[in-house]
């Protein structure tokens, strides 16, 4: 099934809650910094960003690090999200994964504690 923003709000109630809840801004220098939220107009399929690339599974840039090319994303596999994948994103034609979390909640409990020290 083709992505669109659509299916992928449906996908993580986690990610709906935060933004509901005004937990996180889109754009830099808002309540998650580094880190922010993508607007949906924003949100893509990395496979269409960078189609060179070999990703055995769909993924979903959600947020973007303001301070490096670190771009956050959910996994997702049959119709369900797996994982956040952060890759290092804008080089080469490609990118490269930098960490994995198990869930949403796993990856946006780091970011806040990013913001603390």
């Amino acid at each position: 099934m083709p992505f669109t923003v659509e299916r992928f709000r449906a996908l993580s109630a986690q990610y709906r809650r935060v933004i509901d809840d005004g937990l996180v801004g889109f754009g830099p220098f808002t309540q998650l910094q580094p880190w922010y939220f993508l607007p949906d107009e924003e949100i893509f399929d990395v496979a269409e960003q960078w189609p060179s690339s070999e990703s055995e599974r769909p993924l979903i840039a959600f947020a973007v690090r303001q301070d490096c090319d670190d771009i956050a994303c959910f996994e997702v596999h049959d119709g369900e999200i797996t994982s956040v994948l952060v890759i290092e994103g804008w080089s080469e034609g490609s990118y490269s994964p930098v960490a994995r979390y198990g869930s949403f909640e796993e990856w946006f409990n780091r970011a806040k504690n990013e913001i603390a020290g």
